[in-house]
This record gives C-alpha cells, structure tokens and sequence, in this order.
C-alpha cells in the first residue's frame, strides 16, 4: 500500500502520511512564535509581535538599535495551555532617549486567532513599558531680543541667560494588531514572517503623544527549543530629547522554549 496504517488511540485507523503532516503542523506552531513570544514592550525596542501562540514558556536574550536608542535586555512569554493568550515580559538597560544609560521594563498581552495549524494568523496585542525619568538642561545666553529670551531680557536688548529643561518619555504603550506567515521545512526546522502595525503612545515626559509605528519581522526555528528572531521597525518619529524613535528601530533575539515538544 501506498500509506500503511496505523491504530491510534480512538481505536480508528489513520494513515501514518496524515499523522505525519499533523505533527509536522504541530512542530511549526511551535517554532513559528519560539523568538518573537518572548517579547515584551520594552523603549528601545521595535514592537515585534507575531501571530501565534503556543502553550508554555520561552527565555530570550535581545538586543535593539537605531531610532535614537540602543538596549540590551532578556524576556520571557508565558502561554496557558488553551493558548488563547500570551503574556510577556522584559527588562533591561537602554542608552539613549536624552542621553546616558538606565533601567527599561515591559509586558505585554497578546490574544492570537485562527486555528493551531493555520499557515496564515493574526491577532491583537497591548503592552505597557518605562523606565526612569530623565531630565536634560539646556542653558542659552540671550544677546538680543529673541521670543525665547524675551521674558528675562532687558528692553534694549542686554544680554541674559535662560535655561530649558526637556524630560525624556517614561511610560511607553503599544496598542496594535498582527498577521503572519509561516512554513515548515521539515523536521524541527520552520519559518515565519510577520508584521505588526501599532498605535504607540509615549507619555510621562515633557512633551507627550502617539505615533503610528509599523514593525515587519521574520521568525526562524533552528531546533525544536530553540529559535531566531529579527525585525525593524518604521513610521512616526519624536525628537530624541523628550524620548521616542527618531527613525528606524532595529531588533535581535535568541529564544529557547523550555518543555518537552
């Protein structure tokens, strides 16, 4: 015969090609979501949020740049065993976003759709991240009669000195939704692309607001624990002195699902 059979558990008989492709499918939804579920909303980093959710838990060590900051942190994701939701969380140390070096934290929620076998997902996600607040004084000396300078220069235009203070953003909060794409190669071995549109907000600053960010990401399962995560992430900018991206965020990680799978 071209497919021999075999007894399984419901007392039917399956061919073992059927079997083979569920667990195959199994394996996929596994490594398809073993980088990018352990990451959480941390500032500095692009919101990469993939599609699927599988249930158990992932380590990850991550590294992000490029929009006015860099950061260096380790995450991790817990998913129940419905699978219907996923949390994650992070900490770390960012440089940038005014200058100097200092603590970052996230977590984030995410609620996937679709079947666990679907080559083709998507779902909703929302995160909350921060850090210290820093503030960055900036002295001018007014030699002429400017609107910056008017309040503390003489009239006839005297020399004087003013200072601005700019407080960079502590509070970071990511609203948006994801779809993916992804396929097996056999084995342990996978793929998946996605991309992850978002409503950033960034507030606790001088200057607070949203920006409309868009991160596009591809996953790669190397074995069965252990999976590669990259992305970027464009749209919308701040100026880097009260915190935000000022271009495109860049992301790295490497995951390890622990758990039998």
């Amino acid at each position: 015969m071209l497919y021999d059979t075999s007894f399984d558990h419901a007392g039917a008989d399956v061919p073992r090609f059927d079997r083979g492709v569920l667990w195959a499918l199994r394996i996929l939804a596994v490594i398809a979501v073993i980088a990018a579920s352990a990451n959480a909303q941390l500032p500095g980093a692009p919101v990469l949020q993939n599609a699927w959710a599988t249930p158990g838990t992932v380590a990850s060590l991550n590294v992000a740049g490029g929009g006015g900051a860099t950061l260096y942190a380790a995450a991790f994701s817990w998913t129940p065993g419905f699978g219907s939701m996923q949390v994650s969380g992070g900490a770390g140390f960012t440089n940038g976003f005014g200058g100097g070096s200092r603590g970052a934290y996230g977590v984030r929620i995410a609620a996937p759709f679709g079947g666990a076998s679907s080559l083709v997902g998507f779902g909703v996600f929302a995160g909350i991240g921060g850090g210290p607040a820093r503030t960055t004084s900036t002295t001018v000396s007014c030699t002429v009669v400017l609107p910056s300078c008017a309040v503390i220069t003489p009239i006839g235009g005297r020399s004087g000195i003013i200072t601005f203070d700019s407080t960079t953003n502590t509070t970071v909060i990511p609203i948006g939704a994801s779809v993916g794409w992804r396929q097996s190669f056999g084995g342990s071995r996978g793929l998946s692309l996605f991309a992850s549109p978002a409503f950033v907000y960034y507030g606790g600053g001088t200057t607070s607001g949203g920006l409309m960010r868009v991160a596009f990401g591809i996953d790669a399962g190397v074995a069965a624990n252990i999976g590669i995560t990259g992305g970027i992430e464009v749209g919308g900018t701040r100026p880097q002195a009260i915190g935000g991206p000022s271009g495109t965020v860049y992301g790295l990680g490497a995951s390890y699902s622990f758990g039998a799978r």
